[in-house]
């Protein structure tokens, strides 16, 4: 019963659109045949001032034949005057054409449709201005059905729809048998309660995964996500909603290849994601992600004792080339002169030790700084702390002092970098270290005379991975930044090609107390 209801209101549905779509084809068949009509030199030259008797029975018998051609009931062709130069019915040729308000309006340059009683009867009619070569309008073409003819003509489109019918309900009932074999062979022979078990247990899966999953349809709406989804990205909302445009920005709408596996920083975490697109059919994409702000602490800390290290082994080699000087002359058996050179090592030694040491009262800083140096020295670069650092010991965290080790150690090495690409007869870096008491601020200013950074570089250079040295580089920027962000600090580049860059910070250090 179902079955026949849906097929009689699929019938009349298909009726009306039929009858529709057939009147559609009516007016696109009587404009586009009235257009060719406006365009025939015969009837332009039929309706033209100077046209002969034989011009105008030529445009009868045009239009005889155009009508004929393209199945319609007429073709009339009116001068500016309104009298037929064609006509169905011969006797019409030569009379005032019956509807004039509709062939005022085509004199005007109106193209219509028009639907009015004629000669002929009811009918339906297009009018187009006929132009002569001078663009002016010279007369009208009319080109029209009956609406007997329509009504035969819908009625014949129609006619298949019944046969249709019968044969759909036949259809219908074999495709039902078919389709629910198939789909049952689809669902692998399950029933519903089996399907529902294996639902709950993809939830389940899902849902104790310890990365993130989330999934967006092309609309950026989500159609997936689990429960570790909303733990590491809360507020990113529910199934069906619009995904926020700054999660999707931040994750989704990147250019790197899907199978890279990215790092990001969002909203003060840090994230491992990889994205991938849902095929067969497109649909999407998938995000996969993991929260490693925690991960990220620890290899920071790390970073922190590489850069520490990185500063004694330039430190330890500096004492080894005394050491071998020293040997060197022990072996030459110059005992005066080793005797002379070991107080005015000491004497160096001591000069550069107290020099850090009377402005820089925390040891470990003191002694990266004193690596540092030597570590510039080795690139013949001159690395000078300024008269006026001061930096009292300080009783921090020790995160933060590796912090200050991280930032003042990217910076001098970018700043190494750049000097050892600059052609300068003296390659100096400068740096200023200055504590604010009221503001519990560390204020670190390093400035040095290497090739400086371009202008459009300078926009992106603490973008995650640009670096101009080549890839695997592009990290150091990022992670001071990073690290100054999180501490509501400053950090401010101003660089000029061949001049040099100057990098002005200023770090909060949390709870500092003087010791």
């Amino acid at each position: 019963m179902a079955t026949v209801i849906s097929l009689g209101t699929t019938g009349i549905l298909l009726q009306q659109v039929i009858e529709k779509n057939e009147r559609e084809n009516i007016n696109l068949r009587l404009k586009s045949t009235a257009q060719m009509a406006a365009l025939e030199p015969i009837i332009i030259r039929g309706l033209s001032l100077n046209a002969s008797q034989s011009d105008k029975n030529a445009v009868q018998n045009y239009a005889q034949r155009l009508a004929n051609t393209a199945n319609i009931d007429f073709v009339v062709v009116v001068n500016d005057d309104l009298y037929r130069l064609s006509h169905p019915n011969e006797k019409q040729i030569g009379k005032k054409f019956s509807s004039p308000q509709d062939a005022r309006q085509t004199l005007q340059g109106k193209a219509h449709f028009s639907t009015k009683v004629g000669v002929l009867g009811l009918g339906y009619r297009y009018f187009e201005p006929v132009y002569d070569t001078n663009h002016s309008i010279i007369g009208l073409v009319s080109v029209g059905l009956t609406e007997d003819t329509i009504a035969r003509s819908i009625k014949t489109a129609r006619r298949p729809i019944f046969v249709g019918l019968i044969v759909g309900l036949l259809i219908g009932i074999a495709g039902a048998v078919f389709l629910a074999k198939r789909v049952k062979k689809i669902l692998l022979n399950m029933e519903p309660h089996v399907i529902a078990k294996k639902l709950v247990e993809k939830n389940t899966i899902e849902n104790s995964m310890m990365e993130g999953l989330l999934a967006v349809d092309d609309q950026q709406n989500i159609i997936a996500k689990n429960m570790t989804a909303d733990q590491l990205l809360p507020g990113i909302g529910d199934i069906g909603d619009h995904l926020p445009i700054e999660i999707f920005q931040t994750f989704f709408a990147r250019s790197e290849k899907d199978s890279d596996t990215k790092r990001v920083l969002f909203q003060t975490r840090a994230y491992l994601y990889s994205v991938a697109q849902l095929v067969s059919p497109a649909v999407g994409s998938l995000l996969l992600f993991r929260d490693i702000t925690d991960f990220k602490e620890i290899v920071e800390e790390l970073d922190g004792t590489k850069q520490y290290a990185q500063a004694l082994r330039a430190q330890t080699h500096e004492f080894m080339n005394k050491l071998q000087a020293i040997t060197g002359l022990i072996e030459l058996k110059k005992y005066d002169e080793v005797i002379t050179l070991i107080p005015q090592l000491t004497s160096d030694y001591q000069q550069n030790i107290g020099y850090i040491m009377a402005r820089v009262k925390m040891p470990v800083i003191a002694g990266f700084l004193i690596g540092k140096m030597n570590y510039a020295q080795e690139h013949d670069i001159i690395l000078n702390i300024s008269e006026s650092s001061y930096l009292p010991k300080l009783a921090i965290l020790r995160r933060e002092v590796t912090n200050i080790i991280k930032i003042l150690g990217n910076i001098i090495d970018n700043a190494v970098d750049a000097l050892s690409d600059s052609n300068n007869y003296q390659k100096k870096i400068d740096v200023l270290l200055r504590y604010d008491d009221e503001g519990q601020t560390l204020i670190i200013t390093i400035e040095d005379n290497g090739s400086g950074i371009a202008s459009n570089q300078l926009v992106e250079i603490l973008t995650i991975g640009f670096s101009t040295k080549g890839h695997g580089r592009g990290f150091g920027l990022t992670t001071v930044n990073a690290i100054i962000m999180d501490h509501h600090g400053v950090f401010d580049i101003q660089s000029t090609l061949t001049i040099g860059t100057k990098v002005y910070i200023e770090y909060p250090l949390r709870n500092a107390r003087p010791m």
